[in-house]
């Protein structure tokens, strides 16, 4: 019996899914393996960070990363946006697990006792199931910058979904999950990605999508520099989030003309 049109969609969405999460998972445990077999694993934090409040409740936009991994690929409305999405969680995926080995990093800070009985089971999960290698370049913070290339072409839950995406970015933080130096290198990986993996190459209209990729690209750049220079040097490095904050609004402009488009 031949698949109707939605049906071979469905199933070419199920089949990106399983594929993205089968690299996911291959890669993620081959490096948290590598990982935990060392004798010495680094970790890399600003003197700031050290003020960062645990909070419980993140937990909830933090674990819901795992819900949009799922949702992302059945939001594609068409084969070359679920093409491309596949080709972007793959490679994210891929990229980040080289430099999970290559320069592995952990996280630092204990972790405080998380008394509420319902909130303390997704700790309890995370403590079992996750670890504290595979940091840098965060990949809930690189995926969050994709699954968003994708949410933004929606009509109906678009805000809402902007919303939970930025809280699920803090979360990575405010769970005591990442330092900061994982969600500038998670953002500097998503904005390779969509260099590297253009939508739509060759049409005029998306010319400036990825014109604002390469802007967003230098200002996540110059936010890191700025802030390893500030730590090595001292305050004068802070005089690079001037140029930063340019290159970013700069690209924010180039892509304001066609919001609702997908990058």
């Amino acid at each position: 019996m031949r698949l109707n049109e939605k049906q071979l969609k469905i199933r070419q969405q199920a089949f990106a899914l399983t594929l993205c999460t089968i690299v996911f998972i291959a890669v993620y445990n081959f490096c948290t393996w590598y990982a935990s077999s060392l004798d010495d694993v680094p970790s890399f934090t600003f003197d700031f960070e050290k003020s960062i409040p645990f909070m419980p409740l993140s937990i909830i936009p933090y674990m819901a990363s795992g819900l949009f991994f799922c949702v992302v690929f059945f939001s594609c409305k068409n084969k070359n946006q679920l093409k491309i999405l596949t080709w972007r969680m793959i490679f994210a995926t891929v990229t980040a697990g080289i430099f999970f080995i290559t320069v592995p990093l952990r996280f630092s800070f204990a972790k405080p006792e998380v008394p509420h009985v319902i909130l303390g089971l997704p700790f309890s999960f995370l403590e079992a199931f996750d670890s504290p290698f595979n940091q840098s370049p965060s990949l809930h913070i690189a995926f969050a910058f994709i699954f968003w290339s994708v949410f933004k072409g929606l009509t109906k839950w678009r805000i809402f979904l902007m919303v939970w995406l930025i809280l699920l970015g803090v979360s990575t933080l405010t769970t005591y999950q990442h330092h900061l130096i994982d969600i500038l290198t998670g953002a500097i990986l998503a904005h390779i990605t969509f260099i590297i993996i253009p939508y739509r190459k060759h049409d005029p209209e998306y010319r400036n999508f990825r014109v604002a990729n390469y802007y967003f690209l230098s200002g996540w750049i110059l936010i890191s520099a700025a802030l390893l220079l500030s730590k090595y040097i001292g305050a004068e490095g802070f005089i690079l989030l001037l140029p930063a904050l340019v290159t970013i609004i700069t690209g924010y402009y180039h892509q304001k003309s066609n919001p609702q488009k997908i990058q």
